[in-house]
């Protein structure tokens, strides 16, 4: 690791499930630098949980809270990970603002095996995919993925599969 120059801020996105957070942990561990998880910090800045937020302000709401806090952690001066919502490069030019503060990194994960990942962790704190059966979870994230793909798509970094490692980010940083 020495060798590599790690960026100020590497932003992991993707659908719900894809590991961001996972990987974003073990990535920070690897590089020894600072992770957030954007819904995490989201809830910790708002003292309130994300379906308060969606249900008390609604998506709106709770979009101009993410924008807040992401620009709030893109601008701490020391390298971090950070995980963000599976939502989040959608709105308010955070793609191009997460693209201009550091690596983007798009992890594209099957829908079929993020539906078998979410059916085992549960979808109690995804508000947008709560109560749903395994059909209808593919689907919407089928309609979900349709909406975000043109903003995944421009992350720096793609990477696809099954179980993407912590091996395939480093080499993959490696190239910036």
């Amino acid at each position: 690791m020495d060798s590599m120059e790690i960026p100020k801020n590497i932003y992991l996105t993707g659908m719900p499930g894809s590991g961001k957070s996972t990987l974003g942990k073990a990535l920070a561990d690897k590089l020894q630098i600072a992770f957030f998880d954007l819904d995490h910090y989201i809830e910790e800045q708002a003292g309130k949980d994300i379906n308060r937020i969606f249900n008390e302000d609604g998506e709106v709401g709770f979009r101009a809270i993410e924008r807040k806090c992401l620009v709030t952690l893109g601008e701490k001066p020391d390298s971090k990970v950070l995980a963000t919502g599976g939502g989040t490069p959608c709105f308010h030019g955070n793609i191009d603002y997460m693209n201009q503060m550091g690596a983007t990194i798009f992890l594209q994960v099957p829908l079929e095996v993020i539906v078998q990942r979410l059916s085992q962790q549960g979808t109690d704190e995804r508000p947008l995919l709560r109560d749903k059966t395994a059909k209808e979870l593919l689907g919407q994230l089928h309609e979900h993925f349709a909406q975000r793909k043109s903003f995944y798509l421009q992350a720096r970094i793609h990477l696809e599969g099954s179980s993407i490692t912590l091996e395939q980010i480093i080499d993959a940083l490696k190239i910036l």
